[in-house]
């Protein structure tokens, strides 16, 4: 799939999922800007919307360095662990590196409307890519 095409659908989905997440936003709900938060903003627990999977992020440096821990239920081995800016949003990369997960990824997006990682999953040994959304578990 095309770069732009892929970037169309993402678009799309994005939309649709602040179409359909129930509540509204108020100007004095929306989190402060990334410079002003840092990407500390994305340390804890995310809850996969379609299933029992778990990222823990953990150790937040300001360089982008975490510690990502994944669990399906059980724990998948976590290879690396990143985080940068992309288009003014914050992008979590995680790279797996475990028995049928070799090279599998998730690039995800955090929104601070809806205190959401958005973003795929790329599953490597199927070859196939998955719109995933994470919501923030209270513990």
């Amino acid at each position: 799939m095309g770069n732009s095409r892929r970037a169309i659908i993402l678009l799309l989905f994005f939309i649709g999922f602040f179409l359909f997440i129930p509540g509204s936003v108020c100007a004095d709900e929306v989190e402060p800007s990334i410079a002003k938060t840092g990407y500390g903003i994305i340390e804890g627990y995310w809850q996969r919307t379609d299933g029992n999977y778990l990222i823990k992020v953990s150790d937040v440096q300001a360089k982008g360095q975490a510690t990502a821990q994944y669990f399906n239920p059980r724990s998948i081995h976590v290879a690396t662990a990143a985080i940068s800016t992309e288009k003014e949003l914050i992008k979590l990369f995680i790279t797996f590196q475990d028995k049928g997960y070799e090279g599998s990824t998730y690039r995800l997006y955090y929104f601070a409307e809806k205190d959401a990682l958005l973003g795929f999953y790329y599953q490597a040994p199927m070859d196939k890519t998955y719109e995933v959304v994470f919501l923030r578990k209270t513990q």
